[in-house]
This record gives structure tokens, sequence and C-alpha cells, in this order.
């Protein structure tokens, strides 16, 4: 299996998918791709390209990309976009459950630091130049 390019909110991140079992996305990949199980949760592919996170029964409930991946959302969000990019490209940007979500997709996100988990605008706590290094899909 080639890693693709696609993101699809609340759903997949490279043809990787949401509700998919970890270790038989590992057995399609792991000839192509260099795969690593980590803590019993997660397993990084080409180190944090993609990401997956997964409970004990190996089903997938999170993706995340870092800025190695390539894929872009709707010309709107990426892994390794600034603040600046995200104000270019959106129209709006609220804090939701530790994420930066834009013009009101569901399932899709850029992760605020710990310290920052709300805004009224995105530059409140946050300069332009301020780097989201992953991004997100997620069903809650």
């Amino acid at each position: 299996m080639n890693i693709s390019n696609i993101i699809i909110p609340g759903k997949s991140i490279g043809g990787i998918s949401i509700g998919e079992n970890v270790f038989d996305v590992q057995k399609r990949i792991h000839s192509r791709y260099d795969v690593k199980l980590s803590d019993g949760n997660s397993m990084s592919i080409n180190g944090n390209m993609i990401t997956l996170y997964y409970g004990k029964n190996g089903i997938i409930s999170e993706i995340s990309c870092s800025s190695k991946f390539n894929g872009v959302y709707d010309n709107k969000l990426w892994a390794g976009m600034t603040v600046e990019d995200v104000i270019r490209n959106t129209s709006s940007q609220v804090a939701w459950s530790g994420f930066v979500q834009v013009d009101n997709i569901n399932g899709i996100g850029l992760p605020l630091p710990n310290e920052y988990d709300d805004f009224e605008k995105i530059t409140d706590f946050l300069d332009l130049d301020f780097v989201f290094e992953e991004l997100w899909v997620y069903q809650f």
C-alpha cells in the first residue's frame, strides 16, 4: 500500500482510516514504510510522518500527521502551517477540544499548545509565526 496525500476530516489521512485495525495497517505498509509501535497505544509511520492512535482492541481512533506529510486539506489546512497561514486561508477559527477548528469543518484540527486551550482570536496567545507542527483527524 502506498500512502496518499489525501486528508478527509473525521475519516482518514493518507488512505489510513479511523476505525481500521492498526495491525492490519501495519501488515499492509510495513514493506514500504518504517513502522514503529510505541507505548501500547500509537504507531508511527516514517518517523511520525503519520501517527495512528488506537485502543486496546487495536482500532484506530485518531490520526495525526507532521510536516513530513505532504497532504493539504482543501487548500486550507496542513501540518507545518503558521498562525498567519491559518488566518490567510480560512474565514473563521475557533478553539475546540484542544484544537483550532476552522470554517466550521468538523473532524479536523490543529492542536493547540496545552497552556493555550482557548482563545477569542487565534492571535490572543499565539504569534503569527507560531507553527502548528501537526494536523489531526478525529471523530469526537
